[in-house]
């Protein structure tokens, strides 16, 4: 059958190398002299290093160079060829143009190189003509096939390419060869450079393999869905994942940004993309090419963002982090280590190798809680983008990158740099800083995976595994990563000491000399160390965080709850979103724990768990006593416990247990939560907790909080309902809860039109809350409607008007407020801008109803 194949594929190539252009502008004809050898054909490469198909490559050139005699080419004899390779030891240090050089000696004018792959019962033949004395590749092929359908797929092939054949070249005395390209557009230079030196390749090689998924460029559909494969969990897509094969390399790339690295320049590039955003489905504008290599310790990837117009790349240096808020184009990767569809890792870099990083959750839990209503003076979120809770997934449009929560860091090295068409970097993740399943070193790892690039400038987002609008969720489209083996099993250990000191003094005005006080100094340390490859344990001493950014300022005028400040310290930030719970109920908030003596925690999965646990010695409260106070110079210790059990995609039920004491005072929080993805679109979420209190001041208080919500988010219509309650006498030391005694509920409908000409998208919001107290007054009533428009280009505006009840120092106040928020993004100029005017209430001892304006303007000049 194999032998069958090889011999459709000989013929496919003779045709090529007889027929005419299918565009006549993009036409290069190659003239040889009669006195030299046609052709030369060598194995094929086994990019799929599985020994027991070694044999199929020679197979297929001893076929391939059968056909092209029998069709009167001149063909090299293998015999021939091996005997050049062996006498040229140069070949085996410079896999490109020393081998190039051989051929051209023998006199070779043309050369078929290639390579195949197989997974399970799935085949991959591509073939390459390259002019030897131009180095340049005249055709590529590609047949994809099973072993049970292979004629099938390469007679749609072979018609395919016949049809284009309309004239003969005169093989008695000229060989004349003809460019067909395969894109509309031709290859790039670089490009073609590279695929030139894959003449004489060892498997270990070969890098960043497309492991035989659809083939998008093989129908004139671009729209058509792209089949998947079942989750092990469950799967709300259909059909089969994409599936990209990472193949391990003996000769680890230097990151510089330059992909001029011998793994990348015999490596088959993954170039499909399709884009979420303007225009689903639709392939790229851009060109986009991404490598894949690994070793025991380092997953490396190479990016090359082609752009027809260089002036549309958006590049800016920043800091770490900096390059997503900052509108710049991204190359992104994301993993799915479990491929339990809860959590995955990004990677991000941009022109300038800027890296990023960030945790993308399946969409439980928040950093804040709902239960404030009415926060500010007019019942307005700044700017009024608010869009009611629905109309499409956050960062989905725009060219916006993937959203994710970048407090995480990881360890991993970028580089990148501006060529003459675009841009290209280079990544290096060790698997150190990745949690990943422990497994026999012969047994490979199946990882879920995902590529994205953005080009802003043309609000243009592109996915390597197409997404749909129509299924709610990033991390169940998400394609596969196999042939990940042998993974080093060395743990991550990192120490981090820091010592400080301080030394005051003051002037003597009576002798006039400087008297110097005593130095003060204090040490610290902190460790975090990979007890195995999903276990992560950290301890700290006497932590510094001196060098800790300051957080961003709020405006706390005429407000009637907290302020609520993210986490940034590095000890708390480990495995912060495993301590999250499936609804807003926010009952673990790091902050509250002000100067820890020490804190331990231990983090990460075992088989279908998600654990977390840490306790830590706080020494602020006792700095607040009275020195006399026997509490002073006493730490509060704090215990938190989390357990998740993972049903399927998306999905799960877990357990959250907190204590804090602080001398007699005590506060206890317990529950349970659970997420349910029901169907593609739908999903309920729950929170039910119940907390003990006791202190001097408030004396004991128990009581319960309970949270759900059930959400519709689809390509037009989304919606959803939400319910909270909260006992007057719930209290949490270790989470932010601001109010206590409501029981709101909230619902909301959107529907969004999706042109996907010059105006992307647009539609309507409307929300509706009413807020009780246990009593059963009626504390907030509200009802907002919101417009919401997007342009190409970065455009996006977006209005509402709100109606609203709120009750505060016993009067109902009633007020109407508008909102216009809009922003426009170029390449170096962006402008936004925000505005709220309406009713507001001054939250005082004699409250009353006035009128409150707010907004904000902001540039950016690059």
């Amino acid at each position: 059958m194999i032998g069958r194949l090889a011999r459709r594929i000989a013929v496919l190539i003779g045709i090529v190398a007889l027929s005419t252009p299918m565009y006549a502008q993009q036409e290069t004809t190659a003239l040889v002299s009669t006195k030299s050898v046609d052709f030369a054909v060598i194995p094929f490469v086994n990019i799929s290093q599985q020994t027991e198909d070694d044999w199929i490559g020679a197979g297929i050139a001893e076929t391939v160079t059968t056909d092209l005699q029998r069709l009167g080419w001149s063909v090299l004899s293998q015999t021939t060829i091996s005997e050049a390779l062996e006498g040229h030891q140069a070949v085996e240090s410079d896999r490109g143009a020393a081998a190039l050089s051989v051929y051209f000696e023998l006199g070779v004018r043309l050369l078929v190189t290639g390579t195949f792959q197989r997974l399970d019962d799935r085949l991959r033949i591509t073939a390459r003509i390259v002019n030897v004395r131009s180095g340049t590749v005249l055709h590529n092929a590609k047949i994809d096939g099973s072993a049970g359908d292979l004629f099938v797929t390469q007679d749609r092939i072979v018609t395919t390419l016949t049809d284009r054949l309309t004239g003969v070249g005169d093989r008695e005395n000229t060989v004349v060869v003809h460019h067909v390209p395969t894109l509309a557009t031709p290859p790039k230079l670089e490009t073609i450079a590279r695929e030139t030196r894959s003449t004489s390749l060892s498997p270990a090689d070969i890098t960043g393999t497309l492991a035989l998924g659809p083939d998008r460029g093989e129908t004139a559909n671009p729209l058509r869905p792209v089949e998947r494969s079942a989750s092990p969990l469950g799967d709300f897509s259909t059909g089969e994942r994409l599936t990209a094969v990472a193949v391990r390399t003996s000769e680890p790339p230097r990151i510089d940004g330059q992909l001029d690295d011998a793994v990348w320049l015999d490596a088959t590039p993954i170039t499909e993309f399709v884009q979420t955003d303007p225009v689903e489905g639709a392939p790229g504008t851009e060109e986009t090419e991404v490598w894949i290599a690994y070793d025991s310790e380092n997953l490396y990837f190479a990016f090359y963002a082609h752009y027809s117009d260089p002036s549309l790349i958006r590049a800016n240096l920043s800091e770490r982090d900096g390059q997503a808020s900052g509108g710049d184009d991204l190359m992104s990767v994301l993993f799915d280590p479990f491929l339990d569809q809860q959590r995955a890792y990004q990677f991000t870099v941009n022109g300038y190798g800027v890296a990023g990083d960030s945790i993308v959750n399946a969409g439980g839990g928040s950093s804040r809680s709902r239960s404030s209503v009415g926060r500010s003076s007019s019942g307005l979120s700044s700017g009024g983008s608010s869009s009611g809770g629905g109309g499409r997934r956050s960062g989905s449009s725009g060219g916006h990158s993937i959203p994710g929560d970048r407090s995480w860091d990881a360890l991993f090295e970028t580089r990148g740099g501006l060529v003459e068409d675009g841009w290209t970097a280079e990544m290096a993740i060790p698997f150190k800083s990745l949690r990943y399943p422990a497994r026999p070193g012969d047994q490979p790892h199946r990882w879920g995976f995902q590529i994205s690039r953005n080009i802003r400038e043309k609000s243009e987002s592109l996915v390597w595994s197409p997404v749909s609008r129509d299924i709610a969720g990033l991390l169940t489209q998400m394609g596969m990563l196999e042939g990940l083996t042998d993974l080093s099993t060395s743990r991550n250990l990192e120490i981090l000491p820091t010592f400080t000191a301080v030394q005051a003094g003051a002037l003597d005005t009576t002798a006039g000399g400087f008297r110097e006080g005593d130095a003060l100094g204090e040490t610290g340390v902190g460790i975090k160390y990979g007890v195995t490859s999903n276990l992560t344990m950290d301890f700290t001493y006497n932590p510094d965080f001196s060098q800790i950014e300051s957080d961003q300022p709020q405006v706390d005028v005429n407000q009637r709850f907290a302020l609520f400040y993210r986490e940034q310290r590095p000890f708390f930030l480990e495995g912060q979103e495993i301590f999250a719970a499936a609804t807003p109920l926010n009952l673990v908030h790091t902050r509250t724990i002000v100067d820890p003596r020490f804190g331990a925690k231990l983090t990460g999965k075992v088989g279908n768990a998600t654990i977390g646990v840490f306790v830590t010695d706080d020494e602020a409260p006792s700095r607040l006593a009275d020195p006399t106070s026997p509490v002073f110079g006493r730490a509060a210790q704090s215990l938190i416990g989390r357990v998740r059990y993972d049903l399927y995609a998306e999905s799960y039920v877990g357990a959250i247990a907190t204590a804090r004491e602080f001398a007699d005072d005590y506060n206890r929080v317990g529950g349970v939560d659970g997420r349910f993805r029901l169907g593609r679109t739908h999903s309920l979420s729950f929170a039910a907790v119940g907390s003990q209190h006791q202190d001097a001041i408030n004396g004991r208080l128990d009581g319960p909080a309970f949270e759900f919500d059930f959400m519709r988010q689809a390509r037009n219509l989304s919606y959803g309902v939400s319910h909270s309650s909260i006992d007057p006498d719930f209290y949490t030391e270790t989470g932010f809860v601001p109010r206590v005694d409501i029981r709101r509920t909230d619902a909301n409908v959107a529907y969004r039109w999706w042109p996907e000409g010059t105006l992307i998208n647009w539609g309507p919001s409307v929300t509706y809350l009413r807020n009780f107290n246990h009593a059963g007054v009626l504390e907030d009533e509200q009802f907002r409607g919101d417009v919401n428009v997007e342009f190409v280009r970065n455009l996006r505006f977006s209005g509402g008007i709100t109606r609203e009840l709120e009750r505060f120092g016993g009067i109902d106040f009633r007020k109407t407020g508008y909102s216009f928020f809009g922003i426009v993004s170029g390449r170096r100029l962006s402008i936004s801008a925000g505005a709220n005017r309406g009713d507001g209430v001054f939250f005082g001892e004699h409250p009353f109803l006035g009128r409150s304006t707010d907004g904000n303007v902001g540039i950016f000049l690059r």
